[in-house]
C-alpha cells in the first residue's frame, strides 16, 4: 500500500513538472547533469589518478622497485642436471621405495613401492652398468637397503626427491 501512495505521489510530482516546464526542457536537464557527471569522472579518472604522487601510482612503483630488488635463487640440483629417461625412471622406483619408511612434512607421499632384497638386486646391477653421475652414491643407498639398514632414510629420500625436483612431500623423519 505505501508503494502505491508514495508511487503515485512521485507521477503526480512528475506531471506537474512536465506540465508547468515541457517535456524537453526535464529531459534536457537530465541529459546536461549526466553529461556533466561523466565529463567530472572522465577528468578525475585521467588526471588525479595519473598524478606520480596517486597512492595507486606509488603503490605499484614500490611493487616494482621490490620485484627488481629481490635476489633470484635457481636451485642447484647436483642430482640430475642431464637426466637420461633411463636414470628418471631408477629414481622415480628408488623414491617410491624409500617412501615406505618415511613421514613427509606435509603428510603427502607419491607412491610406494616394497623394498625387497630381489628389487635392490636388480637395481643394484642396473645401477652398476650404467654411467650415472651419481652412480656410487646410488649403489651405497641400494646396499644399505639390501642390508636393511635405513637409519639415513630421510637424507637418501631428499636425495631422491631433490634430483626429481620434488616440492611437495619432504622427507622430515622415519616411520
Amino acid at each position: 500500500m505505501k508503494l502505491d501512495k508514495i508511487g503515485g505521489k512521485f507521477f503526480d510530482a512528475c506531471e506537474k513538472l512536465f506540465a508547468n516546464h515541457g517535456r524537453w526542457s526535464v529531459v534536457g536537464s537530465i541529459l546536461l547533469v549526466i553529461i556533466i557527471i561523466g565529463t567530472g569522472g572522465f577528468y578525475i579518472s585521467q588526471h588525479k589518478l595519473n598524478k606520480q604522487d596517486s597512492p595507486k601510482v606509488v603503490q605499484a612503483v614500490q611493487i616494482k622497485q621490490q620485484l627488481e630488488a629481490k635476489k633470484v635463487v635457481i636451485k642447484q640440483n647436483h642430482n640430475t642436471q642431464n637426466i637420461s629417461d633411463k636414470e628418471l625412471v631408477l629414481y622415480n622406483t628408488m623414491h617410491k621405495m624409500i617412501n615406505t619408511k618415511i613421514v613427509a612434512e606435509d603428510g603427502k607421499i607419491w607412491g610406494e613401492i616394497e623394498i625387497t632384497d630381489d628389487k635392490c638386486d636388480q637395481l643394484i646391477n642396473d645401477v652398476s652398468k650404467s654411467g650415472y653421475p651419481d652412480k656410487v652414491v646410488l649403489l651405497e643407498f641400494l646396499t644399505r637397503w639390501r642390508n636393511k639398514d635405513f637409519k639415513n632414510g630421510v637424507e637418501e629420500h631428499n636425495y631422491l626427491w631433490d634430483g626429481l625436483n620434488g616440492t611437495l612431500g619432504k622427507a622430515k623423519s622415519l616411520r
